[in-house]
């Protein structure tokens, strides 16, 4: 880290323990958190082209800590309940239905009796693929058949990923973040979807999603209930009106089958909405929608827009810098 990436960052901590002791603003608020992966090694959690998305044990549980001690952690129905409670209300939700994000997050949730809610692309339940950039980045590092995947990368018309050094390191995975950031930059993204999709089923990679026993078995402990975020993690801003109500409706379709008392909430699989988005997803009878835009609930928000704080590994791991992100937007 340099000298100013260092001095940024205990500025940072410093500003968010202090914003933290400023308690009265926060009563009667509430949020909404969203955590992509939760992975079983702290260590490959926080390799630079996975720290942005992924936490790991150990980072989970700090943040977990952090929480507790100064907000209480509820279901999003209470979330979004108005209260005069002189602690926020802070709603947990992870998108993907990454298996290992269950086994690891969800056994935390469960020793502890914390509530959360999963939101699934009930088109990968139970196979290979999950989100592209992920099962990209683990196929690339772990060296999966590395000529397969750059004849598949190739076929698609991509440029090739740096070459993998028999001791992949971190300076390799910064390369490997660089690399995956210009490919989110620069390519259609509806491309990049199939890609996850071709290498996933190609490579006869095991499973990393959560599978529909699975699904219902966590159900059914009563603490993890199930959304739906699409039958495939395409931005839906990408596709057209008809492909639009297809994916809303045919993910909530399949997540009924799932799930005896699926949430009624929406997350959509992109950051933001389109307004063109939101008005199809109201049309196929959504009445609340979360998206990744940072911010607290408010009675002024948008239904079909409701804020969430994205957690990364570098926000989970120390509390000066959770609560500079969270309080830093009221």
């Amino acid at each position: 880290m340099s000298h100013l990436s260092l001095a940024h960052d205990v500025v940072q901590r410093l500003r968010g323990h202090w914003r933290r002791n400023l308690s009265e603003p926060l009563r009667g608020r509430s949020a909404i958190l969203v955590i992509q992966r939760v992975l079983p090694d702290e260590a490959a959690a926080r390799l630079p082209h996975r720290a942005p998305y992924c936490l790991g044990p150990e980072s989970f549980r700090r943040l977990l800590d952090h929480l507790t001690d100064h907000a209480q952690i509820v279901s999003l129905a209470s979330a979004r309940r108005l209260h005069r409670d002189p602690v926020p209300r802070i709603a947990l939700t992870f998108d993907g239905g990454w298996r290992d994000t269950a086994e690891v997050a969800l056994r935390q949730l469960e020793r502890l009796a914390l509530p959360a809610s999963m939101f699934l692309t009930t088109g990968d339940t139970g196979r290979p693929q999950g989100d592209w950039r992920m099962a990209l980045g683990d196929i690339l590092w772990d060296g999966i058949q590395p000529l397969r995947v750059r004849e598949c990368l190739g076929d698609a018309g991509l440029p090739l990923p740096p070459p993998r050094p028999d001791h992949p390191n971190t300076a390799y995975s910064s390369a490997l973040n660089d690399y995956l950031e210009r490919l989110a930059q620069q390519t259609f993204p509806l491309t990049l979807a199939r890609l996850g999709s071709a290498l996933g089923t190609e490579l006869d990679i095991a499973p990393q999603t959560l599978d529909p026993f699975s699904v219902r078995r966590l159900e059914s402990d009563g603490l993890v209930r199930f959304g739906a975020r699409g039958v495939a993690a395409t931005p839906l801003d990408t596709l057209d009106d008809r492909q639009v109500q297809w994916q809303i409706r045919q993910s909530r379709r399949q997540l009924g089958v799932l799930c005896r008392d699926p949430l009624s909430y929406f997350a959509y699989p992109q950051p933001e909405a389109s307004l063109r988005v939101r008005q199809l997803a109201q049309r196929c009878g959504v009445q609340e929608a979360l998206h990744s835009h940072a911010g607290w609930l408010s009675h002024r928000d948008d239904p079909l827009a409701l804020p969430r704080f994205t957690i990364t590994q570098p926000v989970a791991s120390s509390a000066g810098r959770l609560y500079d992100w969270l309080l830093g937007h009221l």
